[in-house]
């Protein structure tokens, strides 16, 4: 008991130390290092948000370098696929005026021989149902425009519009001013309607001819004419039939055989 009371409190002072629990020590030097902790996470942001503005900040910078070669070589397509289309109509109507030249020698060569006048008509005759010659005729004509900036009039719609056409009794069908032949197709590619390998845009024009009264309300009777009428309600599409007194359809590229031939010619 002396040596505990001693007078310079040796002993007691040797537990004063331990009177703090270890866990409170230990939570008070994780409060003491918090707010060096804290200070690090800001930083760590800081870097982060200005690496992530670099690099956006290059992306930009390379995306406005990139953006006149780009613009640049898509003026250059589109002029390449212009120039195309010219010298693709160039060629056809020479090869038009040429298929007309041998039309008119081989008239004159059939005009005369024996039964040559028979013969002609004849001609004239698979002429006509190929869709090889000019017609002209009062009949109908068809708009069709999409609505909005979404396409909803596809190939296949519009096929079902012509062959709605054909159903009517039309005589004689043009799309688009493209002839259609017995073996002419109406397809899609991409974002183009191709009409017998034509590009054709909107608003899409369909010229048929025939009796314009019987034309009208045949078609009406018609699946076709359902279908674009619902679009014109779903999809705000614009479909208007008006009666022509005189349509001009010009001739049509006859295809050319591929199996069949004269009799006794193999």
């Amino acid at each position: 008991m002396t040596e505990r009371r001693g007078g310079d409190g040796g002993p007691l002072r040797g537990l004063l130390p331990d009177l703090l629990d270890p866990g409170y020590a230990r939570a008070a030097a994780r409060r003491g290092n918090a707010p060096a902790a804290g200070h690090a996470q800001v930083v760590a942001l800081v870097l982060g948000a200005l690496l992530i503005g670099l690099v956006l900040g290059v992306a930009a910078a390379d995306a406005a370098a990139r953006a006149p070669g780009a613009e640049k070589a898509r003026r250059g397509l589109i002029d390449d696929v212009q120039d195309a289309r010219r010298r693709t109509d160039g060629l056809s109507a020479t090869a038009g005026r040429l298929a007309a030249e041998l039309k008119v020698a081989q008239q004159r060569a059939l005009a005369g021989s024996a039964n040559g006048d028979a013969t002609l008509e004849t001609v004239r005759t698979l002429e006509q149902a190929a869709g090889a010659v000019a017609v002209t005729g009062p009949g109908l004509r068809i708009t069709v425009v999409d609505g909005g900036d979404k396409p909803n009039v596809l190939d296949r719609d519009l096929q079902v519009l012509v062959n709605g056409l054909w159903a009517s009794g039309a005589e004689a069908v043009a799309f688009g001013g493209v002839r259609l032949h017995p073996r002419a197709t109406v397809r899609q590619a991409g974002g183009a309607v191709l009409v017998d390998n034509r590009p054709v845009a909107q608003p899409y024009v369909l010229e048929a001819i025939g009796d314009p009264a019987g034309l009208h309300t045949r078609l009406v009777d018609t699946d076709a004419y359902g279908r674009f009428a619902t679009f014109t309600q779903v999809y705000g599409t614009r479909f208007t039939v008006e009666t022509v007194d005189s349509l001009s359809l010009p001739a049509g590229v006859a295809a050319e055989p591929e199996l069949a031939t004269k009799e006794g010619s193999r």
